[in-house]
């Protein structure tokens, strides 16, 4: 973790402060361990963190490296203050993204007229990109919690079974495998309903002939993974036979441009290539980065100019979704390698017939 901290006491010059106030919690479990839901640091020539006392005995099982400061919960902005005085910094780097308008109105009365706050963008976020192997292996454990999962769940379809009761089940079946929890809201589309790409799961009940969308994820370490594959409960329509097919070519061919040094355009680009010469397209992204959040930088979406390097980890999600019909997605999550990537989520893709 302290490699993690110089690294970003190393950009403090280049940023024009003198130490930067983080307070994204997962940028400071990023920089710290600390795995509660309420801290701050300040990184500068010395590390401060901050938390209240019903923290305070895991932080100081988790964090070490840093100077501790325990306050009571409406006391925060003063402690803030007060940790930066005591540092001597005079240009403090905040979270723009994380720091509200009135948080900043309330630190700044706090230190009063001398410090000058200064907004940062991705300063901490520019490292998550890149995660090292012991972050890949979260991930990886991550993902095979989502593979046994959902074969747990293909054994236990019945009809009848309505999509909230197959995403509660999914829920369920991570959690009993390892999860910390379910990776995000678990989507369960069934039939026409899985046009919807965020669908969420109502009382719809499962019928012969329904295409089933499963989207979801397990968490380990705080690491999320993300995976969906669409299933066939009975013989489907000639038509989403169609329509799977090209979605699996259009993931398969986004999977094989995902390497070092590609942009995150050119992957949506090869993966959109095969579904649109189908005569399709889909509204949304190819993919998205995942890490401590299911969501994260890079997007992979047209013609974006990010570019792809060794570490990072992104999913590959073309989709097809035809209103009143159906839909099918593919989604595997895959870490950007040297050459190629590799593929965290093992699951079959081919049509499964349940």
């Amino acid at each position: 973790m302290k490699r993690r901290r110089d690294l970003v006491r190393e950009r403090l010059g280049d940023l024009g402060v003198d130490a930067l106030l983080v307070t994204d919690p997962l940028n400071v479990r990023y920089l710290t361990g600390f795995t509660g839901s309420s801290a701050q640091l300040v990184v500068a020539g010395e590390d401060v963190f901050l938390t209240d006392p019903r923290y305070e005995e895991q932080s100081l099982r988790e964090v070490s490296g840093c100077r501790f400061q325990i306050y009571q919960g409406e006391r925060m902005v003063a402690a803030v203050a007060a940790a930066i005085g005591s540092l001597g910094a005079t240009r403090i780097g905040v979270e723009a993204e994380n720091l509200t308008l009135a948080g900043s109105h309330r630190l700044a009365k706090a230190l009063g007229t001398a410090p000058l706050l200064t907004e940062t963008t991705g300063v901490v976020e520019d490292l998550r990109l890149r995660k090292d192997e012991a972050e890949i292996e979260l991930l990886r454990r991550a993902c095979a919690v989502g593979d046994a999962a959902l074969e747990s769940l293909l054994a236990e379809l019945r009809e009848g079974m309505t999509e909230r009761e197959v995403a509660m089940a999914l829920d369920d079946a991570v959690r009993s495998r390892g999860s910390e929890a379910p990776s995000f809201e678990t989507i369960a589309a069934f039939g026409e309903s899985a046009s919807e790409p965020h669908h969420r799961p109502t009382d719809r009940g499962l019928r012969r002939g329904d295409m089933v969308e499963l989207d979801f994820g397990a968490v380990v370490g705080g690491y999320h993974s993300d995976m969906t594959r669409t299933i066939a409960f009975g013989d489907p329509s000639e038509e989403m036979a169609r329509v799977y097919a090209l979605v699996r070519a259009g993931q398969s061919a986004g999977i094989e441009a995902v390497a070092a040094g590609v942009t995150a355009g050119a992957v949506d680009a090869a993966t959109r290539a095969p579904i649109v010469a189908g005569g399709f397209d889909y509204g949304h992204g190819t993919g998205h980065g995942v890490g401590l959040d299911v969501h994260e930088p890079p997007a992979l979406r047209r013609d974006a100019a990010d570019i792809l390097a060794p570490g990072t980890a992104v999913t590959v999600e073309p989709g097809i979704y035809l209103p009143g019909t159906g839909g099918v997605r593919i989604e595997d999550l895959v870490v950007v390698r040297d050459a190629g990537c590799e593929v965290l989520t093992t699951f079959p893709k081919e049509l499964i017939k349940v």
